[in-house]
């Protein structure tokens, strides 16, 4: 059985205990409201709202969680390749592990549990993964060819960079879409 360890994060506003719901109130419109302030001063208004959505910030704790996973995948891809292994094949192997850490941060920080089983889940976030990390897999594969002088880190940046966004539409759309509720259907009988 897939265990995933990590105080799960619920969708929606957490609930606050009612002695404490003013003082909570109080701080969380303080911090908001002075981020709101300085968001203004320096993007402007428009850009500050933009940057409030719930995608917005969503994405934001996406792209924290892809800086851990970018940091894994370098890592063990470094390593393997100042062992003079194959780029082709150290580049996959560092991509496994990258997804197995980014799924497991991503279920406890970005996205929550989406009401599925850890298993289930699992195997939709793998095949939104593989689409993502296929396409970077290929930016990364034409430009070590095509584009030999330039140091084999920079070829992973550039395609990790560019399957972020697909991920995160996949991810937030598909893989931890909530489950729906199965839909029970009545026979007529005549």
């Amino acid at each position: 059985m897939l265990r995933v360890h990590c105080a799960r994060r619920e969708r929606g506003p957490r609930p606050v205990q009612e002695t404490t719901v003013s003082a909570a109130r109080s701080a969380s419109f303080r911090s908001s409201e002075g981020l709101r302030r300085l968001a203004e001063r320096i993007a402007g208004p428009r850009l500050a709202r933009l940057l409030a959505h719930p995608l917005a910030q969503a994405f934001g704790r996406f792209l924290s969680v892809g800086v851990v996973g970018l940091a894994t995948d370098a890592s063990i891809f470094s390593v393997l390749d100042r062992a003079h292994m194959a780029p082709e094949l150290s580049r996959a192997l560092s991509l496994l592990a990258a997804t197995g850490v980014t799924w497991t941060l991503n279920r406890c920080v970005t996205f929550g549990a989406s009401g599925r089983k850890p298993l289930g889940e699992a195997l939709r976030y793998a095949l939104v993964a593989v689409l993502a990390q296929g396409f970077s897999y290929g930016v990364f594969l034409t430009l070590v060819y095509s584009a030999p002088a330039l140091p084999r880190l920079v070829d992973l940046l550039v395609g990790a960079s560019l399957a972020a966004f697909a991920g995160f539409a996949g991810h937030t759309f598909f893989a931890f879409a909530p489950a729906r509720a199965p839909v029970l259907r009545s026979r007529s009988v005549p």
